[in-house]
């Protein structure tokens, strides 16, 4: 990368960090100190909770078809102040229904598309995976770093100083991205002269290897919601204390990454990179086989979680880079929002749909559910790809 392509990557990186730092900092104190919001009740603490994906859901697309028409800066700006506003809400409005508004709000900035698009706008096509998995690792790290800091900082500081701390960081994003990330010389629609009808642009952003991405990250969540509603309870049963689960997460997301580093610095064999999304989904069937098979013992659960995570962040690197390579510029936004919308649906379907599926089957009965469903991603998969 040159000068100017690293500074690009890292901006990004921070802006993503800050930005999901203030949204994963809620996560493991919302449903014991949300109950002492004016009007709160578990339903509602539950629909505050799902209400950022829903606008996330509702507003991808929309940005990124506003990002092709009007530039990639202009809209990811608005996002940004779109997140500040719902966290400044958040923390001025101590009720259980103003913080459903500014859960909304900060979901409604939904730009997570839009600024993968401005990456690869923005980053030599050779360099688009070490940049996607830069993003990946902010990821991981700022829901680390929320997951210890969120219960220390409501013990002492209050509850919503959680929210005036997102605050802070959106101003950084806002800040950081206006002076550290230029403006893109790609094509959008606003500068080229060149429409396309309906049925085209149809064509264009539904293509199958397109839809093979859009697919691909819908099926990974899908099975990361239904997963974790069941691996806690598998270590628990297998002997690990609920305390301990952070050093199995940690240790696995780190050594996951690691490989992925080590995976794109030195892979070269042509064969392996061209069908990296195949081999990763038959990597999670294997990794759900095991889960199925050997059910109580600690140490294939943890075998088996780390196969699951390896694949995981593969695919979330080289999903992203395969689609961005392969669609065209004037389109791109569209293209990646349509993605980022296919992952909250993912998200909000194996949310909605594990929770009913878990209390009516058993664990072996999940597990066999979850590998029907990887078989069904394979073929899908292996048929687009044709």
């Amino acid at each position: 990368m040159n000068f100017l392509e690293l500074q690009v990557t890292l901006s990004f990186c921070v802006i993503f960090l800050l930005r999901m730092l203030g949204m994963f900092m809620i996560l493991p104190v919302l449903s014991k100190y949300g109950m002492y919001l004016d009007g709160a009740n578990k339903f509602l603490i539950g629909f505050s909770m799902g209400t950022y994906g829903i606008a996330q859901i509702i507003f991808q697309i929309p940005f990124g078809i506003l990002s092709d028409k009007y530039g990639r800066k202009e809209m990811i700006l608005i996002g940004l102040f779109m997140f500040f506003l719902g966290n400044f809400i958040s923390a001025n409005v101590h009720s259980i229904w103003g913080l459903i508004i500014g859960r909304f709000l900060q979901g409604s900035g939904a730009i997570s598309g839009v600024c993968m698009a401005f990456l690869t706008d923005l980053i030599r096509e050779k360099h688009h995976i070490k940049s996607i998995a830069a993003i990946g690792i902010s990821f991981a790290v700022s829901f680390l770093i929320a997951m210890v800091s969120g219960p220390l900082i409501v013990k002492f500081f209050g509850f919503f100083s959680i929210f005036w701390i997102s605050s802070f960081a959106s101003i950084m994003c806002i800040i950081i991205f206006y002076f550290l990330i230029p403006y893109s010389k790609k094509i959008t629609l606003k500068k080229n002269n060149t429409y396309y009808s309906y049925n085209q642009v149809f064509q264009f952003i539904f293509e199958k290897n397109n839809f093979r991405s859009y697919l691909g990250i819908f099926f990974l969540h899908f099975l990361l919601m239904i997963n974790f509603m069941m691996i806690p309870n598998q270590f628990e049963l297998s002997g690990l204390s609920l305390n301990d689960h952070w050093k199995v997460y940690l240790s696995t997301i780190l050594i996951s990454f690691f490989i992925l580093s080590l995976f794109i610095s030195y892979c070269k064999y042509k064969y392996i990179l061209e069908n990296i999304i195949e081999i990763c989904i038959f990597l999670i069937f294997f990794s759900e086989v095991i889960f199925l098979v050997i059910q109580n013992n600690l140490l294939f659960l943890i075998i088996s979680l780390q196969i699951f995570f390896i694949s995981f962040n593969f695919l979330e690197v080289f999903l992203p880079s395969y689609l961005s390579k392969k669609s065209l510029n004037n389109y791109k936004g569209s293209i990646m929002s349509i993605y980022s919308t296919s992952q909250f649906l993912g998200i909000s379907f194996g949310g909605i749909l594990g929770g009913w599926l878990y209390s009516v089957f058993n664990f072996s009965q999940m597990f066999l559910f979850q590998i029907f469903i990887i078989i069904l991603w394979f073929l899908f998969s292996v048929i687009c790809k044709k």
